[in-house]
Parts: structure tokens; sequence; C-alpha cells
């Protein structure tokens, strides 16, 4: 009897080793929509005696060559290969979802039955050219208030990755908040709304490691708005007996609506002009030295204000002609912080200088560029000549010098050249020469000779 159990047990084994299978199916990825298949193989596979079947964890799909779940994007196949008792067993899924993501097996329905390896499916989506998209939770803010900026993607697999930047620059993931709703994914960026914000743009860019093109959103100009910040000007000392002029310098956002001017004490009504941010001060007396001035700017965010203190210097009288000492001229120490030298770099006399060194390098540019060159066009330029053919005629300058000489001695003059006709010295000669610029070595010369009243050439 023990001997029976022993031989039952190693057929047992036997058998079990012959109808293992071969090998671990393999793991799949497929994007979502495509077709995935997944194959087991079999060794010493008695299709006749033995049923193999596909499973994913608990849930059976199919027996042998039939699609036992209620699926009909899955068919099977049991292939015999060329091989004894060698076969393929795959499994069809068409239009894959998300859903049928998960482990994925093998089994021969025996006892005890035989289980492959687990294949594991894992479906790859792409992300929609809609996403992200990028909002925030108000229009605009005030200073001090939370802005909340949001990034939006799909929850999809594998997860893709959301990073926030300002200005090229990426924000850190610790100032990330991130959440998970249905098949949504949310990154907030939470911050307190600050004046260097206003105008500044924020981007959120989303990556996944299955494609290499990054799809990315941007906020542009956020809206921060501030109260007013005011600074009072001027661009010169403050002289007494001589008009002044204040500038009231804002920033704001949203603009400012509103000016008003105050002084402590107060001055009267004919001391001073106002018109919105420019204040004028009508020769106002040494008596007004150190009061207060201040300006306010209001827009709907509120009312920011600026204070100055009046320093003026006294009265200073000049001649055109004449420039005073340096001691004769009290500078108030708010012109010596400002660096306002009445006799330095902004005396209207450099100005002058400046002036007619300009008027004069403006002339000789007329002259060189202007002038010398139509002085030669006209005066120095050879001139044509067309005829009645039009035709151009070249003109040569020509110059003449003219010569009459007699004799009363009754004599030929030897000074004179022979002439021409007889080889004999002539009585009188007149002469003239014309020289071409073009041609200076030629000259020519016209002989007359007078006898018995007829003139011979």
């Amino acid at each position: 009897m023990c001997l029976q159990n022993i031989y039952l047990l190693l057929v047992l084994l036997y058998y079990a080793q012959a109808e293992l299978f071969t090998a671990k199916p393999k793991d799949v990825e497929e994007f979502e929509g495509q077709i995935a298949t997944l194959k087991c193989f079999l060794g010493e596979f008695i299709e006749a005696k033995y049923v193999v079947s596909w499973w994913k964890a608990g849930s059976k799909l199919t027996e042998q060559n039939e699609v036992v779940t209620m699926d009909e994007r899955m068919t099977v196949n049991l292939d015999e290969l060329p091989y004894p008792g060698a076969f393929s067993y795959s499994l069809l899924i068409t239009n894959i979802l998300l859903k049928d993501e998960g482990g994925y097996h093998c089994q021969i329905d025996r006892t005890p039955p035989i289980t492959s390896g687990i294949a594991r499916l894992t479906v790859l989506q792409v992300p929609s050219v809609e996403y992200p998209k990028c909002t925030k939770s108000a229009n605009s803010y005030i200073v001090g208030s939370q802005v909340k900026l949001t990034c939006t993607c799909e929850l999809l697999s594998p997860p893709v990755n959301l990073v926030w930047s300002r200005e090229g620059s990426f924000i850190l993931p610790m100032d990330i908040q991130t959440e998970e709703l249905e098949d949504f994914v949310y990154k907030h960026y939470i911050f307190t709304a600050q004046k260097d914000d206003n105008d500044a743009t924020f981007m959120c860019q989303q990556k996944t490691k299955i494609i290499p093109k990054i799809q990315n959103c941007t906020i542009r100009n956020l809206n921060i708005q501030y109260r007013p910040e005011v600074k009072i000007q001027h661009t010169s000392a403050l002289f007494a007996k001589i008009d002044s002029i204040l500038f009231c310098q804002s920033f704001a956002n949203p603009p400012v609506t509103g000016f008003k001017w105050t002084f402590t004490p107060v001055l009267n009504a004919y001391e001073y002009i106002t018109d919105g941010q420019v204040l004028t001060l009508t020769k106002l007396s040494m008596d007004r030295n150190g009061t207060r001035i201040t300006c306010s700017a209001e827009n709907k965010i509120g009312i920011g204000r600026n204070t100055m203190t009046l320093h003026m210097t006294k009265e200073i009288r000049r001649n055109d002609n004449i420039q005073k000492n340096d001691n004769d001229l009290e500078i108030s120490p708010e012109a010596e912080e400002n660096n306002l030298d009445i006799y330095g770099k902004d005396n209207p006399s450099i100005s002058l200088y400046v002036v007619i060194i300009i008027i004069i390098l403006v002339v000789i540019i007329v002259v060189v560029v202007v002038i010398i060159p139509v002085y030669y066009q006209c005066f120095c330029k050879t001139r044509t000549t067309i005829n009645t053919s039009g035709r151009e005629i070249y003109q040569p300058t020509v110059y003449y010098d003219p010569r009459d000489r007699s004799s009363n001695s009754g004599l030929y003059d030897r000074s004179l050249p022979r002439l021409p006709n007889t080889g004999h010295y002539g009585h009188w000669r007149h002469s003239f020469a014309s020289q071409v610029p073009e041609d200076l070595d030629q000259q020519g010369y016209m002989y007359i000779e007078e006898r018995n009243g007829q003139n011979t050439l």
C-alpha cells in the first residue's frame, strides 16, 4: 500500500512537470485605444484532456477557444505549434481602456491547477491637446490678499508632471499644493500679492515620458492693485522772491483719480497755484522757509501721501553779462543733496557754447559738401554744345595771345619766323596761339602778310 502511494505521487509529479508552461508571459505596454496581445506557451499539453484559460486577478476570461466574459472586445486563440504537444494561447483585447490595465495569467484546469506567471498590461494614455489649463481665482488682487493660480490636467497613466514657473524661473515643488478630484489633477500655486507681482507672467508646463512634446498654459499680466506711492520733486533750488515749481510724482494701480496739496502753516491763496500734480509757488518770501508741503494722491484702493519741508535760499540778482562769485550765493541743504549746482554743468552759458560749436560745424559741412561741388560744376567743368542734329560738340578751353609787329626800316624783322610760302622774313605778322587742356604740347600759328594792299596767309 505504501509503495502504491509512492508510485502515484511520482506519476502526478511527472505529469505536472510535463504540463508546465514553458515561460512566463511577457509584459505588454500599449496606447489607449490600440490592440493589446497577451501570449502564454504550453509544452506537453494534451488539448483533448486538459482545458487552458485566461484569468485577470480572480476573474475567468476565456476557456480554450471561447470567451466566457461579457466583453466583445476580447478574442482568444489556442494554436498548435510545429512541435509535439506545444501550443500558443493568445488573448487579444481591441480598443483597450484604462480599466484593462492589470495582471493576467494562464491556467490549466486540473487537480491541482497549474498557473503561468503573471503578465502586466500597461495602458499608456496620451494627454489631450486641451490640457493643461491655467486659471486664477480672481481677475484682480489687492496687495496683501491671497493669490491662487491653478493648473489642471487629466488623471492619466502614466501620470503627467506639472511644473509652475514665473518669468522663466521654476517655482519650488514645496510651494505647490496637489489635489486629485475625479479624473483630474490640480496643481495650486498660492502666495500673498505684492506690488512687484503686478504684470507678472506665470506658466505651467505639462510633461509626460511617453511623448517628448511639452504642453503649457500661461497666465499673463497679473493685476495687482495698490494705493498710490507719492514723492514730491523739484528740478532746481528754491529761491525767495522767485517762482518755483514742485511736481507730485505717483505710482499706482489703478491710476490716481485726484491730487491734493496742503500746507503747514497755511499759505495765502496768492502764494501758490495748483494744477493737479503741479504746484507753483509764486515768489514766496524768506518768512515761508520751513513750511511743510504735503501732496496726497488717491485711487479706489486708498490714499498715498508725501511731505517735504520747504528750504529756500535768498533772492539771487544777476546781470546777464556779469557772473557773481560762488560765495555770493546761499545753496540750501536740499539743493546740495540733489547735486544742484547753479554754476555747474546745468549753466545755460555752457549750452550757448555748444550751440555756437554746432553752428560752426554745420557751416563747414555746408561749404565742403555743397558750395565747393557747385562751384566746380559751374565754373571748372568743361562745357558741351549741341548742334542742330542733337549731337554734342566738345568745346575746349581756348585762350588767345595776339601779337602785332611791324618794321619801319623796310628790313625784314629777323625776330619773326620765315613766311611759309616764300621762306623770307616778313615785315609784319599778326599771330595768335591756342592751347587746349587735353593737348598741352600742341601750338598753332597763323601768319598774315600784307603786300600791295593784299593779305597773304
